[in-house]
């Protein structure tokens, strides 16, 4: 099945659609999306690119030539402006976009195919440069189930923002190879407060190894650590900025103080008393 066949069979199959290939995971755009401006991100562009089409389809870029679907938006209008917002200003030097003026599109999203996204696949294609193209002939790899967040690829691999690690939490079963593979190894993992790069180091030697410590993260935000919860005291949702990590892991039939001795390590090795979250 390609996806110009799901498109027909949600009744898309007269209108006049581009598809967009955003790749999300580079620092400066994901600083946009984490502060919740990926729609203005899109709706401003150097070029008339959305020329002629009636929808876009958004997809993310994901491994090798994959996209995953993130919404549909219909292209109502458009005008030239020269006030770009400070926050995209990044992209502008990134893109070297220079002066202006540039088009300005209102996307009114359309929630059409919501209960696609974050789970429709296609393969994009060879040609992974091209961003904006008209070709809808591309196959569908798969359809996640819902609640999946991502695929476990190793250990060393292992880099999860809150809202993901929330994810796998509440959908233990559609993503049981993570909850598999974090709860049979103790470790010691990293935090980092994508806000400031200061780094939490920590240890799981209790039961459910690091799958039970990271899960009371998502029920307490903090998982009763002294300084992060000062931080979020001050700022209540700046556990949406974490990004976990593992660092170390040893396995679950290690004694607890090999665990803690491995973790005072780290701390020192990385000066995370000094300059970072660890407050012992």
């Amino acid at each position: 099945m390609q996806l110009v066949d799901v498109l027909n069979l949600y009744g898309f199959s007269n209108k006049k659609l581009k598809v967009i290939r955003h790749t999300t995971n580079r620092k400066e755009i994901k600083a946009i999306v984490d502060a919740g401006a990926f729609e203005l991100y899109q709706s401003f562009q150097k070029t008339d690119v959305f020329n002629g089409a009636d929808y876009i389809l958004t997809f993310r870029a994901a491994e090798g030539r994959n996209a995953i679907l993130q919404g549909l938006y219909k292209v109502n209008q458009v005008h030239m402006t020269t006030d770009f917002p400070d926050i995209l200003q990044p992209i502008s030097k990134l893109e070297n976009w220079r002066d202006g003026p540039y088009y300005q599109y209102e996307l009114i999203r359309d929630n059409s195919l919501a209960d696609l996204e974050e789970r429709l696949v296609i393969d994009w294609g060879g040609s992974t440069v091209t961003w904006c193209q008209k070709r809808l002939d591309k196959d569908i790899i798969e359809i996640l189930p819902k609640g999946f967040a991502k695929t476990f690829l190793g250990y060393e691999h292992v880099l999860l923002d809150f809202d993901e690690l929330e994810k796998i939490v509440a959908h233990p079963d559609v993503n049981k190879q993570w909850k598999m593979m974090l709860q049979n190894v103790y470790g010691v993992y990293l935090i980092l407060d994508t806000t400031t790069g200061q780094q939490y180091i920590g240890s799981a030697s209790g039961k459910d190894g690091l799958w039970g410590r990271w899960r009371n993260y998502v029920q307490t935000k903090h998982g009763g650590n002294k300084v992060l919860i000062e931080l979020l005291e001050n700022d209540p949702l700046r556990y949406k900025k974490f990004r976990f990590s593992i660092l170390n892991v040893v396995p679950i039939s290690s004694l607890r103080e090999q665990v803690l001795q491995i973790e005072q390590v780290t701390k020192e090795k990385l000066g995370t008393k000094v300059f970072g979250l660890n407050s012992n």
